[in-house]
């Protein structure tokens, strides 16, 4: 059976893993990963708890029924600590709506987030119609004005993260690993790492592949690129056990191929 994307799947899975990382590692992701940049930078941070789904009761004006944020996060960061609480809302296939936010958000000061010890935030991720920055904006001014509430939030895509992750600064294995599941999951929904045409040959010397090697990779009759020690030299060498060497005399007799647009061939021909 084919794989289905899954909102609640790829939440759950994405948050479980994140929440192994190291405190500081993890919460620098955060920071990184959404817009606007309100979340407070620091060095000391913590992950003191994490729920999924939780049911909450919003008061006032907004009862009629119950919340369930996607995600709820606290962390102690910074010296001296300051307890901070991400209420997150994630959106695969769907958008994000401000009269959501707005029961969460009511919700949250319900459930003790209103302590002015705690700082607390809304962070949503996926479902933007525009930039983060715009809709935040629109989303958080047209609650101030409708509803007389201030919302703390900023947002990101599902692809701000994939590229969070990817300049993240990981420097212990286990945490590499973590990141490198995360961005299986994603990619697994659709969200993979592009490179450009134009990167690959950056990528040479970390794929272990030799300056020679590269050089080879060219169509017959094209001058082959030397270093300028080889073109001192008074005829050129092929370097020795390179995989690559001479690739071009090697696929020379297949391009013949491409002057016949209209070529056919049945079973009975290569029998």
């Amino acid at each position: 059976m084919a794989f289905v994307r899954s909102e609640d799947i790829l939440t759950a899975t994405v948050f479980e893993r994140l929440a192994y990382l190291d405190g500081p590692v993890l919460w620098a992701l955060l920071v990184a990963t959404f817009k606007p940049r309100i979340l407070p930078e620091r060095k000391v941070a913590e992950l003191t708890g994490i729920e999924f789904w939780p049911t909450w009761w919003p008061a006032g004006e907004a009862a009629g029924g119950s919340v369930e944020p996607d995600v709820v996060m606290r962390f102690s960061i910074g010296d001296p600590p300051v307890d901070v609480v991400l209420v997150v809302e994630c959106k695969l296939g769907g958008l994000q709506y401000p009269d959501q936010w707005a029961r969460e958000w009511i919700a949250a000061q319900g459930e003790g987030a209103a302590d002015e010890a705690v700082e607390t935030y809304l962070i949503a991720l996926g479902g933007l119609p525009a930039s983060a920055e715009t809709v935040v904006e629109a989303f958080t001014g047209t609650l101030h004005e409708t509803v007389g509430i201030e919302v703390k939030a900023a947002a990101a895509d599902w692809r701000d993260l994939l590229r969070a992750l990817d300049e993240l600064d990981v420097a212990r294995q286990p945490d590499r690993r973590i990141v490198s599941d995360v961005k299986a999951a994603l990619a697994l929904h659709g969200y993979a790492e592009h490179i450009p045409m134009g990167g690959l040959a950056a990528m040479v010397p970390s794929l272990g592949i030799r300056s020679g090697s590269a050089g080879a990779l060219r169509w017959p009759g094209e001058p082959p690129q030397t270093t300028p020690a080889a073109r001192s030299a008074t005829a050129p060498v092929a370097p020795v056990n390179d995989t690559f060497a001479g690739w071009d005399n090697r696929v020379s007799p297949f391009l013949g191929l491409r002057d016949h647009p209209n070529l056919r061939w049945s079973a009975d021909d290569v029998r």
